[in-house]
């Protein structure tokens, strides 16, 4: 049975974006620059990511980072 998904604490996001934007801002491609911003505003807002989102957002961190 697969897991059900739980969306993460916006905390540990916070947490992964200024890693992201402090670290690797000159590593990102135009494409993931931009999907940053975007979800980056999400968070301010208080606006939920996707299941997608946040897994594109673990893998730009565990990639970039």
């Amino acid at each position: 049975m697969a897991p059900i998904w739980k969306p993460k604490d916006n905390v540990i996001l916070r947490k992964w974006l200024e890693t992201i934007e402090y670290e690797a801002l000159d590593k990102l491609t135009s494409w993931e620059s931009d999907f940053i911003d975007s979800i980056s505003k999400r968070i301010i807002f208080n606006q939920p990511l996707s299941q997608k989102q946040e897994e594109i957002l673990e893998r730009i961190y565990a990639e970039k980072t």
